[in-house]
């Protein structure tokens, strides 16, 4: 390796060590994912946070180079006698390493703070599992730092992790001190950097292996965790293997002994194999009977739903350093609805929509709204309630006049996706899969997502943020509109068409 292993390295090292060796040394092969829009705007948000923490330090300097200017400047800097500077660099031993923030507090002795920008796990609006980094991963990054700038020559007598405060709301400007916690992880780190020194070595030796891997250990986890050398080392497990089975994590010890067996696919799996309810379903659906359809359930599941039904879909934002007054951290603000309304049986849906506009806050204005076109009967037809369910308790504690209307919505809820989620209909083609985006394709291929500008609920937080504080220009502004509107609205009516697909199903 010609140069230094940084913490990125080493964090793709402990992902997995072959993905490392190749990212060293063939990153040709590699099939690294482009970040998307709504990746991109998580990473300008994380930029925000660091600008807010920063302002605690109105004497800190900025080190923007990189590599061995970086160390050059810390040098620099450090030598002037510059208390605390965000980016410093250290190197040593062939591992290098840059910190959010650092306190120089003279002879050699130093504080490291790494900020965190992220999230707790959360459920996701397509209804489907994201999680955030452990705290473990956030102490393993410290341990890093800690030992290069160790090596390096300093001693390092605290670590800090900077998170955000969950519980800050805003009144008024951003309040720094109010919006971090700084914890002092100072002996979690230290009782973890044997460990990681360990595999700071390991990592070293790998790097200048001369033989290029042949397999490995991804082939034992779920299609999402698996490293982007996976499809160059395992081309016979691409396609629809055991590998998609839905929550394969749960489950392991049933799938490693089919991967040991080199059954693969689907298809290879037998019949009679020890599965779980949910794969076996997913098994048997692709294997042998297309589709499952449990009638008594489903039928009963359908049965409580009340006329009129109001098929409702949330877009909403959630900036880190919190926006708008009475807002928390990534607190979800609804700034979009679409309301499809079927008044009576077999009746036409009557379409009903809203787009907040402007960049003030659309909390009243949204929720007004919702409950001009929602009556006070009737079921309300989600896709996922919980994400919807959060959205509106929040509502509640921010609008206490409204919070009987918005609290009553949640109690209206049928969720659509439990149709699928809870297995009472499976399709092979579903994959076990159950977010609107995998199941409108099947069931309603009519209906797509592919043609629309703005295809995904990332990308329309996106949108809606650049319309409403970046974009100066009226028409593109307009265009904007135009898209979110398009998109929201799909939303609805796919669960409308779904609704009536399953339906038919039901009754064939």
């Amino acid at each position: 390796m010609t140069h230094p292993i940084s913490k990125s390295d080493f964090k793709k090292f402990i992902q997995c060590p072959e993905y490392f060796w190749f990212d060293t040394n063939r990153p040709d092969v590699l099939q690294e994912k482009e970040l998307n829009d709504f990746e991109k705007a998580l990473a300008e948000q994380g930029k925000m946070v660091e600008k807010q923490f920063y302002l605690l330090y109105p004497d800190l300097k900025t080190i923007a180079s990189k590599g061995v200017d970086a160390l050059e400047e810390t040098r620099s800097l450090e030598r002037r006698g510059v208390l605390y500077i965000s980016q410093a660099a250290f190197a040593a031993e062939g591992f290098f390493a840059q910190s959010d923030l650092i306190l120089f507090r003279g002879g050699k002795h130093v504080d490291l703070y790494e900020i965190k920008s992220g999230s707790s796990s959360q459920i996701t609006e397509s209804g489907e599992n994201g999680q955030a980094p452990s705290r473990k991963e956030y102490v393993d990054d410290l341990s890093f730092q800690y030992l290069v700038a160790s090596k390096a020559g300093y001693v390092v007598d605290k670590t800090f992790l900077v998170e955000l405060n969950k519980d800050y709301t805003r009144h008024g400007k951003p309040n720094p001190e109010q919006l971090f916690n700084i914890t002092d992880i100072t002996t979690e780190v230290k009782q973890r950097t044997a460990a990681i020194e360990q595999l700071m070595l390991q990592a070293k030796t790998k790097s200048t292996d001369s033989q290029q891997p042949v397999t490995c250990e991804c082939k034992y986890k779920s299609r999402k965790n698996q490293c982007p050398a996976f499809p160059y080392l395992h081309p016979e497990m691409t396609g629809y293997t055991v590998h998609d089975l839905a929550n394969f994590g749960k489950s392991t010890k049933r799938l490693i002994s089919l991967i040991d067996s080199n059954r693969f696919r689907i298809e290879d799996v037998p019949a009679d194999h020890d599965l779980t309810d949910g794969f076996r379903d997913q098994v048997l659906s692709w294997n042998q009977f297309g589709e499952i359809i449990r009638k008594e359930v489903l039928q009963a599941f359908l049965s409580t739903l009340e006329y009129p039904l109001y098929f409702l879909d949330y877009e909403t934002y959630a900036p880190a350093v919190p926006l708008f007054d009475g807002t928390k951290p990534y607190q979800q603000i609804p700034f979009q609805y679409s309301l499809h309304i079927i008044h009576a049986a077999g009746g036409e849906p009557e379409h009903r929509e809203f787009l907040h506009t402007d960049p003030s806050n659309p909390i009243e204005f949204f929720s007004r709204r919702l409950k001009f076109d929602i009556g006070d009967t009737g079921s309300v037809i989600v896709w996922n309630k919980s994400f919807e369910g959060k959205c509106n308790a929040s509502l509640a504690e921010a609008l206490p006049e409204l919070a009987e209307f918005l609290l009553g919505i949640n109690r209206r809820f049928f969720d659509l996706m439990e149709v699928v989620s809870k297995r009472m209909y499976v399709h092979k083609d579903f994959r076990g899969r159950y977010s609107i985006k995998k199941v409108l394709p099947v069931l309603v291929p009519e209906l797509t997502y592919s043609t629309l500008a703005i295809g995904d609920g990332g990308t329309a937080t996106s949108a809606w943020g650049r319309m409403v504080f970046e974009t100066p220009d009226e028409i593109e502004k307009q265009t904007i509109q135009e898209h979110l509107l398009e998109y929201c609205k799909l939303d609805t009516l796919a669960m409308v068409e779904i609704y009536k697909k399953i339906n038919e199903r039901l009754n064939q």
